[in-house]
């Protein structure tokens, strides 16, 4: 999980299991540096969504640090960052700006790519004049994670003894005989092991509950995300 490299007094978490809220907390625009065991080292900006942000969206600010997905147009010039969760118009939050971030992505998107803009919040493949700089794609869709898992039957999460360290919101998840399908991350405990599922972020519950209990590995799949690392990103703009 991140944590602040130095002392900040009452931060608010940057990881996947925080939830955004209406009140502020922070200075708009502070922007706080961390690091995680897993996912190495990330600095993160606090802003007021304006916009129906979800986790890994593709974010712009404007100059009252309030958040909006990033659209789909040519030559904008806008920087940007990753939303590190869900956020509703009217709350704050976090985005990612520099270091290894997981980021919504169409199906075209291949490992190790140039990236551009697809769609309203969404990385996809490189497109003139909509391309994305200070980033890389370096994790397909396609690409996956293992964690060690122990489950019993029909709960709607399991405990990973060493662990949930690579698994994230929206991540899909799959295991033989174990879980249902269409089964995604729904939320990630502060334990840093328990994790809850569902058919989709925060609906940990219905039928995505185990089918079976015992420990076995569980598979984590970035089905419509990608994951690169960020350094100050922008879009592209007019070159003459």
């Amino acid at each position: 999980m991140f944590a602040p490299i130095s002392p900040f007094a009452g931060v608010t978490p940057f990881n996947d299991w925080f939830v955004p809220d209406t009140t502020q907390r922070q200075a708009l625009g502070l922007v706080v540096p961390a690091v995680d065991p897993y996912w190495g080292f990330g600095e993160f900006m606090y802003v007021k969504s304006a916009d129906a942000i979800l986790k890994g969206s593709v974010c712009m600010w404007d100059e009252s640090f309030n958040s909006a997905l990033l659209p789909s147009a040519v030559t904008q010039g806008f920087p940007f960052g990753i939303a590190m969760a869900p956020m509703a118009s009217g709350t704050y939050g976090w985005i990612q700006i520099r270091g290894r971030a997981v980021y919504k992505t169409n199906a075209t998107v291949a490992a190790d790519g140039v990236l551009a803009i697809a769609a309203a919040g969404i990385l996809g493949a490189t497109a003139t004049g909509k391309q994305v700089l200070g980033i890389r794609n370096r994790v397909a869709a396609t690409g996956t994670v293992t964690v060690n898992a122990t489950m019993n039957a029909g709960q709607n999460k399991f405990f990973c003894p060493n662990g949930y360290d690579g698994l994230f919101l929206g991540c899909t998840v799959s295991l033989a005989s174990y879980l249902s399908a269409s089964t995604v991350v729904a939320a990630l405990d502060p334990d840093g092991k328990t994790v809850y599922i569902g058919t989709a972020i925060g609906t940990a519950s219905g039928k995505n509950t185990l089918l079976a209990g015992g420990g076995l590995t569980v598979t984590g799949t970035y089905t419509g995300f990608g994951s690169g690392v960020l350094n100050n990103p922008s879009c592209m703009q007019i070159v003459t």
